[in-house]
């Protein structure tokens, strides 16, 4: 049985909202066209000139954010979504800084088990906040690289590995009220 076949009216209301900067997912539920045919319809019409207007990209961006604006359970959604990630991104963090604490500098093995773990905490904390970043348009408030600080990199002494962890130990006791580490 042959599939549906996609009309032009929702060819360019995908690549619109594609235009726009709309996931797959996002653009399946909009125009009720399958994942595997939004892809097939980038790939074709992506770069061809005249493909869309720059007026039927600003009514679909209309459409996407009424939508999401009107509808009270998506918000509620978002909201969750989103408190979702805050949290996950403080767990990942105080697990980091519980690591930090425990490494035992005397076992080479353990050593080198606790820092791939913590890289791949770390790993997690950066991509939960990319998407926090992403999803509240805070990466296009980044203005340029020129705005960040300059990092300094030093090899830690056995004291200053004690001092770190006694501040980590006192940040995670609510002692030291700044949140940073000196």
């Amino acid at each position: 049985m042959p599939g549906k076949h996609t009309t032009l009216s929702q060819i360019k209301q995908v690549l619109a909202l594609r235009s726009i900067g709309a996931t797959r997912a996002v653009i399946a539920i909009e125009t009720g066209v399958s994942i595997s045919t939004i892809s097939r319809i980038c790939k074709r019409f992506s770069g061809q000139k005249g493909a869309i207007t720059d007026e039927l990209v600003e009514q679909s961006r209309k459409q996407l954010v009424e939508r999401i604006t009107d509808d009270r359970e998506l918000q509620s959604k978002a909201a969750m979504l989103v408190a979702d990630d805050l949290v996950l991104g403080q767990i990942i963090r105080e697990k980091i800084t519980e690591g930090m604490i425990r490494l035992d500098m005397t076992d080479p093995e353990q050593i080198a088990s606790n820092l791939r773990a913590l890289n791949s905490a770390s790993s997690a904390l950066v991509t939960v906040q990319k998407v926090g970043r992403v999803a509240t348009g805070a990466d296009s408030l980044t203005n340029t690289e020129d705005d960040l600080p300059e990092l300094t990199i030093k090899v830690m002494s056995d004291e200053d590995v004690e001092a770190t962890k006694e501040q980590l130990r006192q940040r995670m006791n609510g002692d030291d009220e700044s949140g940073m580490i000196h």
